[in-house]
This record gives structure tokens, sequence and C-alpha cells, in this order.
């Protein structure tokens, strides 16, 4: 029989709000579970339900990481979590009910599901003082509460333009305002300072960033400045204004931060970048991947009411953080995805010039060829300022922050302008590659995600190592189905070998948008003959195709269907999707042809397979995410020392 922890929510409830809680705790959902708000396209999912203690019941909120076991009715009614982390959040009630309490899971298992609640657990029913106390209603500001903040306040150096007297009539004008005494309570401000004020008195209770999340008003953080943007305009048809961002890091993890328009000239001279900072009172949101280097799922927005302070105590905060990757593990990233790489340079290519296709804008960029001692090299592109300024020697160590995980060709990456990079960084990891470059890296061959293998000092195109690689990974089309490869909740990789039986020709391409680094599709205007791109809320006159289709591969022990994308139909077809998609416009017998030429080649490709539940059936999908021609000289090495093996 399970046991939940009996009592717990209740003394939950009389412990101080916004605690993170730490100690396991073994709670029944107790309600139907249901998705938290409206969630936006790009948005994880987050779910509310009911929790009991078997005396207790209170709400909860089910974080995005746990949606998957949601979605797949692991987590659903009468199911018992054992929660290893959560967090405790309050929120005031009126006509000074006891305030209201929410459990915000941050780390949970499931220890079973039954087919009944546990108990008869009810309702926190508590009122009077003693409710309101954890949570003070605006109607329990007393005149007590607001004396005691104000020694505090007066504290506080001021630095905040004071409200307009049209604003202070505006509730009430009188002293005896309640409006106007909490006005007079809040920071005041005096235009640009030029540097933040320094906290004075005792230091404040410090919550981790990590533990961060949109369900808790009331935290400060003690964080480093580790890097400042400048300050960036935009200008759109129904907007402009100007923003700028710093990424902050204390020793639990890192997060970006932003101030727009109204705050960018009180915010921007306090922050310097190395320094640390106490900083409140800041909205808490779902974060935009496409414009930080920082991997958290939430940034910080300033606001009005956003206090920083600067901290001289220092030494406990960390000067950086990466979480770098070995380029080995790049297939395990979806593309536009940020990761961090420490790597050795191993080619630096001249500055070129591109022009982009949706804006006729000249762009230029540089072309890196990066290293580690996973054994693969990888494409890294710089552009504009960077690629025109980089001036660094060969076989140079460098740390890259935020580097913007590309497809073309496999895989590839790229320095946003949110990125950063650190040339010879003096930490361990730098120290460790450096040595292991000079003893033997130097020399080594490099597997590519285009296909082929980097030489040794010499270069060159193949070679052993890179084929006793693809052959590690290879499989059947039989060992994919018997060795169940895919059918967990983790991705997995392989190399295949086979032939194209058929591709799917209805549907081969959708139209897509034209904007730099934006591939959504895009729907036209029968009125005005325009495709438009919600996403970059833009119009253009014609889409840019890109493929997507099904084709089928065998092998001499079965067939399986692979899911194809733009790079790999490019190289399979041999045209763009464009070129195809008017050569189905004006030649129909033309464009079957040229499927059919597609058809009985043989091809190495590479492989990702992935579970998914699509109308309660779940199933592998196979997608091919490199396509590759038969060196067929060391295919006929491979299977000569095959054949060697059984003799």
């Amino acid at each position: 029989m399970v046991e939940l922890s009996v009592g717990e929510i209740m003394r939950l409830y009389h412990s101080e709000a916004n605690m993170t809680v730490t100690t396991p705790l073994v709670l029944q959902v107790v309600s139907n579970i249901q998705l938290l708000g409206t969630q936006g396209p790009d948005s994880p999912a987050r779910h509310r339900c009911l929790l009991s203690d078997g005396e207790k019941s209170s709400l909860a909120v089910i974080p995005s990481q746990l949606a998957g076991m949601v979605a797949d009715e692991t987590i659903t009614r009468f199911t018992v979590l054992r929660i290893n982390k959560c967090s405790v959040s309050k929120k005031a009630r009126p006509n000074n009910e006891a305030p209201m309490l929410f459990i915000i899971i941050l780390e949970a298992e499931v220890i079973e599901t039954l087919s009944e609640k546990i108990g008869d657990p009810g309702k926190i029913v508590e009122a009077g003082p003693a409710g309101a106390s954890a949570i003070p209603a605006p109607q329990s500001f007393g005149a007590g509460l607001l004396q005691a903040a104000e020694p505090a306040a007066a504290q506080r150096p001021t630095f905040q333009q004071q409200q307009p007297p049209q604003q202070q009539q505006r509730f009430g004008g009188g002293a005896s305002s309640f409006m106007s005494r909490v006005e007079d309570t809040k920071p005041k401000y005096s235009g640009m300072s030029g540097m933040a004020p320094v906290h004075s008195g005792a230091p404040p209770a410090v919550h981790p960033i990590r533990d961060l999340n949109p369900y808790q008003n009331k935290w400060t953080i003690r964080a480093r400045v580790t890097q400042k943007s400048g300050i960036k305009s935009w200008n759109k048809p129904n907007s402009q204004g100007q923003l700028f961002s710093v990424n902050l890091l204390d020793d639990s993890g890192e997060i970006r931060a932003t101030a727009f328009t109204q705050q960018v000239e009180r915010l921007f001279p306090l922050f310097e970048t190395g320094k640390v900072y106490y900083v409140s009172n800041a909205q808490v949101r779902m974060a935009k991947q496409q414009f930080s280097n920082v991997n958290n799922q939430y940034e910080l927005s300033f606001d009005e009411n956003t206090v920083v302070e600067q901290c001289l105590e220092q030494a406990s905060v960390p000067q950086e953080h990466f979480d770098f990757i070995p380029l080995a593990s790049l297939m395990k990233f979806e593309k536009n995805q940020v990761v961090d790489v420490l790597c050795v340079l191993r080619e630096i290519n001249d500055l070129s010039e591109i022009t982009a296709r949706s804006t006729d804008r000249k762009m230029t960029k540089r072309d890196l060829v990066v290293v580690d001692k996973s054994g693969y090299q990888v494409r890294a592109t710089l552009w504009g300022s960077e690629a025109e300024t980089f001036n660094v020697p060969g076989e140079s160590v460098v740390a890259f922050k935020g580097m913007r995980v590309g497809d073309f060709g496999g895989r590839t990456l790229s320095l946003p302008s949110v990125g950063s990079m650190t040339i010879n960084p003096d930490i361990p990891e730098a120290h460790a590659l450096r040595g292991w470059y000079d003893a033997e890296g130097r020399n080594a061959h490099f597997q590519s995600f285009g296909g082929g293998g980097g030489g040794g000092a010499g270069g060159g195109d193949g070679g052993a190592g890179s084929n006793e690689r693809f052959e590690a990974q290879l499989k059947t089309l039989a060992q994919v189905r018997d060795e169940n490869i895919g059918g967990t909740e983790a991705v997995e990789f392989f190399n295949l070998k086979g032939t194209v039986a058929f591709i799917r020709s209805n549907n081969l391409a959708y139209p897509s948008c034209p904007g730099e680094g934006c591939s959504k599709k895009v729907v036209e205007d029968p009125s005005s003959g325009q495709w438009r791109c919600e996403k970059c809320e833009r119009s253009w006159p014609a889409p840019d195709h890109r493929y997507i289709f099904s084709a089928n591969v065998s092998d001499d022990t079965g067939q399986n269907w692979l899911q194809c994308f733009n790079e790999v139909g490019e190289v399979l077809l041999g045209a763009s999707a464009n070129d195809m998609m008017e050569l189905q416009r004006v030649n129909e017998e033309a464009f079957n042809q040229k499927l059919l030429d597609a058809t009985h080649r043989e091809f190495k490709f590479r492989c990702k397979a992935k579970s998914e539940t699509f109308n309660e059936a779940t199933r592998v999908r196979i997608t091919a995410v490199g396509i590759y021609p038969v060196d067929y000289v060391a295919e006929s090495v491979r299977l000569s020392r095959l054949i060697d093996s059984y003799a």
C-alpha cells in the first residue's frame, strides 16, 4: 500500500512563500490534468492539477519537462508521485480569505497509478490573521507595515523619476490614500546614474537562477553579468523602440534578461560586464531561444519595478559558464538549437560575401573548420563584423558560446550576434584539449557530418578512420527492426546502405518563407497574390520551396520508409525544390522522369530514429539527415574484410 506524506501540504502552506523544497514528498494527483493557459505552437506545454497528501489538497503545476508523461498518460488522475524538488508559491485572495497555495513541481518520478484516491482530502480553509499573514491582501496593508518598510526603502539610493502630479491625483492625492502610500515606499530614480547603487545593509535572501519560474513573483538573485549587448533599435509598421540584454550567471545556472524601450535609458548604464548585482522584481517568461545563447527555458524581462543593486561580495559567484558538448554529439540536437563547443581551429578560410535571397542584402562571412577529441570536424561560420575582424592563428583553442546548430550537409555551426567566443581560455578543459591536439590530434583523421572524413595533416577525402566510423554504426534494416532502434523515448542514430525503390511524388515540397533563417510554411493570399509568413509577419512575391517527402529504401534484409528534407532531397533528385515544382507545373512527364531517374540508385544514409505517437498509435519514424554516394572501392574492401571474418 502506498503511503502519502500526510500533513505535508499544511506544512507547505505555513512555510515561507517562494521557498524551494528538496525534501522528497509523496503526493497523489486527485483531479483531471488540464493544460495550463493558452499554449503557442512553439511553447512548451505545462499542466495543472490537484495534489493530495491524504488529508489536504493543493493546486499544482506540472512543468514542461514532464509534459510527455502527461501526454502518454504515465501521469494521470490517481497517479502517485515522488516529488524530489518543488517550489511553494502563494496567491492572496480577497475578503481576508486564506492565501491560495501553489506547488510548482520541479523534479518528480512516478511511483504508481492507482484506481482511486487515497483518503478524503479537503481544501485548505484556514482564514483570519494566520492565513492573511502569509501573503497580505491589499486590505491588510496597515500603517504599521508601511512604516516598517519606510526605513529600508530610505536606506536605498533613489534613482527613479517621481510620479507626475496628475498620476498622484488619479489615486486620490491625499496622504491617507492607500495607493499614494504604496508609491511612497517604491524606490525612486533620478535619471541616468551611470552605475548601479551599492547594496547596503544585511544581504537579502538569494534565490538560485536555476529555480526561477513564471509562478513566483517574489525573489532576488545575485548574479554576475557575463555578457551585455549594445542598445538595439527596431522599427516595425505597428511598433518601434529599443532594447538591450544581459546574461546573468550564478552557481546554479545562467539566464538572459532584456530591458525594452521605457527601461533602456534607466537600466543600461547600471550593468557592467564582469560585476555582480542583486536583481529583483522582473518578470519571468518563456525564453525566445532564437535570440538567446543561454540554455534556459526561461528569461527575464525588466520593467519599471525592477531593482538593480551592485553586490561587492563577488568571490562566490562564478566568472563564466560553459556547457560544452562534443562535436560528435551534434546529431542529437535539432536545427537552430544553441550549444557551447570547445574546439581547435583546423582551417581558416578567406572572407567571402553572399547575397541574401530574401532582402538582396550583401552579407560577409568566414568559414572555419573546427575539430575536437571526439574525432569529428565541423564547419563553423562567422558573420558580419566577427568575420571581418577575425584574426586568430590556426590551431588555436576556441570556446564558442551560443553556437547555432544547422543541418546543411548533416550538421554545421554558426555564431549568431548573441553568441561569443573566447580564444585560448584559461580553463582546465582548454588545457586538456591543447595537450591532446599537440600529442596526437594534429595528425589524426576526422569524420565529418557531410559523409567524408578529414585527413591528417595533409587533409584528404575519406581515409580509413572515416570508413571505420561509418561501419561502426552501419545497420541493416533487419537489425533496425530486431534491435528496436528508435523504439524508446531517446533519439537514436545509425548508418544505412540501401537502394531507393520509390519516391512519393504527392506533396514533394512545401512553400516556405524566403526570409533569412526562416523556413516556416507560407500561405498564398488570393486577393493580392502574395505569400504570407505569420512567423516573420511579412509577405513575399513568391515562396522558396523546400523538400519534404518519403522515400522507400531497401537492402537485402528488408525495406522501410525514410523521411527526407531539403538538403537530402537536393542530393537525391539532383535539383532544387523550386526547379522541381516549376518542372511539375510546365512538364509533368519530365517531372516524373526526374523522380524515376533517382530510383534504383544506391546511397549511404545517416539516419535518425524516433518514436512518435499520433492518434493513440505509436510508431518509429526514420529520418534521413544525410545522404552520400557509395565509395565502391571502400565498400569492396569492407565486404572482403567481412568475408575473411567468416573464414
